[in-house]
């Protein structure tokens, strides 16, 4: 069973047919790729998103163990 999409989402594959686009390409919305990009280590998102955990969230964190866990779980999943 193919997958539904949306007329726009539609229209938009016919038009990238149109012009040799590659028919194959998964076509994802602006949060996917926003996502995609803050877990790619070496973006400028990747970038800002660790920056933001290790300034923000991690210092708020009042068990010491505990932040100390989720220092080493954002910075597994973000790459550094």
């Amino acid at each position: 069973m193919g997958e539904w999409r949306s007329t726009a989402m539609q229209t938009a594959s016919d038009i990238a047919g149109k012009f040799a686009l590659s028919p194959s390409r998964q076509w994802r919305s602006c949060t996917m790729r926003m996502i995609d990009a803050a877990v790619t280590p070496g973006t400028t998102a990747n970038t800002a998103v660790s920056l933001a955990v290790t300034m923000f969230v991690i210092p708020r964190i009042p068990s010491r163990a505990v932040a100390v866990a989720a220092g080493f779980a954002a910075g597994s999943i973000l790459g550094r």
